[in-house]
């Protein structure tokens, strides 16, 4: 999403003493009932900790003589922190963040903005709140469910439309790094030597790892770039993108090792929390710090200490790749020792907290969460991760579900406001069918293939809005229609055997590698796909040339 350009913000006046602090309150039904009994607008931020016009709006638009006055005496304030709440944000956010959004005491949208500066929200809360205001907006409608699947190839043709082959990356003005076209190019790289994605896949990672977006000095990768030749970045830094660019990088490492490796420092250095072993949410944007030479930096930017639970599964995944491909089995390690507290925000039936005491049951975090706990088990041999990863999804599959055949809404269909009307969504779907298709692969007990395909056939019935952003459907329903080969290593435990350490650093996407403690003669492996299994080796190359074999079978 991208964030809004607003133009230079006046000076704000300081406040009289007598201006009140602004009353803000959680999302929850009483805040809503109090508008309903009040008969009151009202007053919606949506903001994040590492966000920089959000601290903008904080310390100027709201500090505004007269705009905390009006917001208390005539508004209910609802403040929402986007990443403890993305089910909020994904239904109210404006275009970006900060958000700013009057809503009926129902929870209607009667208009919305992103940053507005003072003496415009001023104005605009003297409007909506003037009795004489006639503001009214329909309600949202009930999402209607998408009917037409968009083919890959179509997805295909959008993402080399959307590719910029100057300055490379997808889209205009700003760039994203777009980490989930990234890897579905590398699918197409590794399965058909797809030369066209071999390029833009190529070009974009080494404009991301060696312009702006790359921080060169403490490492990490900001967040996004403003101008489109990477150069200029916008400077906070987030678990859940390096959980994602890692596993990208990882995928492609010999060119970009250095970047991995440094990336990886990055996390471990400032994200890491040594107590629980678990990894904190964001570190805060600060231009003034990033511009100053390193040795005149002092008082780095704060961290959001927050352990957001699909976050943290992204990160348990990627590490237990890149710790194969770096050669530091130590990495691994230490994404056990994660999912062991990822494991404390599981329910005995499975459904996911997103963080402490937060919101539970969204689709997003039950997938992450899966998808971590699926990586430990795997490279550990270990059933009770293994079993955990089917816990979670299953707590999706039985309560999410939209219907027979249809895929997974994005959270339970209940709630206020517009949380009332559950969503089907293409990337939700999308990670579910593919975590499922590796349980499969893994034999892990349930319908997961038959649950796989139909997740994926909902993904692409969603993608026709989309654009380049479908490319997850597109490659999950690539990696459904491919041969899987499963290649189980003899060892369960620490240390992780050779075969499999050498396995986990393939970036194959039809290969799945996972420790076994029986079925294997001890210190060799052994590759299947269906019912066809080549012989037990302990010999890489011998392994390898079985592996092929078997994936050109149909």
């Amino acid at each position: 999403m991208n964030q809004p350009t607003p133009p230079p913000a006046t000076p704000a006046p300081k406040p009289p003493a007598q201006e009140p602090a602004i009353p803000w309150l959680e999302w929850s039904e009483a805040a809503l009932q109090r508008a309903r009994d009040e008969k009151k607008p009202i007053a919606l931020h949506i903001g994040a900790t590492w966000c920089h016009w959000c601290h903008v709006m904080d310390e100027g638009s709201y500090t505004w003589a007269g705009v905390a006055s009006l917001l208390a005496e005539r508004f209910i304030c609802i403040r929402v922190d986007t990443d403890r709440r993305p089910d909020v944000n994904e239904r109210y956010n404006q275009g970006g963040w900060p958000t700013f959004a009057i809503l009926d005491a129902a929870g209607e949208v009667l208009i919305g903005r992103t940053y507005v500066p003072g003496m415009e929200l001023l104005a605009l809360l003297r409007s909506a709140s003037d009795p004489a205001s006639r503001w009214t907006l329909a309600p949202e409608p009930a999402p209607v469910l998408g009917t037409s699947a968009v083919d890959a190839a179509v997805i295909y043709a959008r993402v080399q439309e959307a590719y910029d082959p100057y300055n490379a990356g997808f889209g205009e003005m700003q760039k994203f790094p777009h980490p989930m076209v990234l890897d579905w190019l590398l699918d197409r790289v590794h399965r058909t030597d797809d030369a066209w994605s071999r390029e833009a896949a190529t070009k974009t990672m080494a404009a991301m790892a060696t312009k702006g977006m790359y921080d060169h000095e403490e490492g990490g990768f900001f967040r996004y770039a403003t101008q489109d030749d990477w150069m200029e970045p916008h400077y906070e830094k987030l678990l859940e993108d390096h959980g994602r660019l890692l596993g990208v990088y990882a995928r492609e490492a010999k060119p970009r090792a250095a970047t991995l490796e440094s990336a990886v420092r990055w996390v471990l250095a400032t994200l890491h929390d040594p107590q629980t072993g678990a990894f904190f949410g964001s570190q805060d944007a600060d231009e003034s710090y990033y511009r100053r030479p390193r040795a005149q930096r002092s008082d780095p930017p704060p961290v959001d200490q927050t352990v957001y639970a699909g976050w943290n599964g992204l990160i348990i995944a990627a590490l237990v790749r890149a710790g194969a491909v770096l050669g530091r089995p130590g990495l691994i390690g230490v994404a056990r020792i994660a999912s062991a507290h990822l494991s404390t925000m599981i329910a005995p039936d499975g459904r996911v907290s997103r963080h402490a005491n937060g919101v539970s049951g969204l689709l997003e975090d039950q997938v992450q969460v899966a998808e971590g706990m699926y990586a430990v088990g795997a490279a550990f041999g270990d059933d009770a991760c293994l079993s955990a990863a089917a816990r979670v999804m299953e707590w999706a599959w039985l309560n999410l579900r939209v219907g027979e055949g249809q895929g997974l809404y994005d959270r339970l269909p209940e709630g206020l406001g517009r949380l009332r009307h559950a969503r089907r969504h293409v990337h939700g779907n999308a990670a579910f069918a593919r975590v499922a298709l590796l349980l499969h692969a893994a034999g892990v007990p349930g319908e997961w293939r038959i649950r796989a395909e139909e997740a994926s056939r909902a993904a692409l019935a969603e993608s026709e809005d989309w654009g380049f952003f479908a490319a997850p459907a597109a490659a999950v329903a690539e990696r459904l229609a491919a041969p899987i080969v499963t290649i189980k290593v003899a060892g369960a435990g620490w240390p992780i055997p050779p075969l499999l350490l050498a396995g986990l650093s393939d970036p194959h996407p039809d290969h799945v590698w996972i420790g076994v403690s029986e079925g294997v003669p001890a210190g060799m492996a052994m590759a299947c796909s269906g019912s066809a299994c080549g012989r037990p080796t302990a010999d890489y190359a011998e392994l390898m040339r079985s592996v092929t074999a078997l994936g050109v079978r149909r």
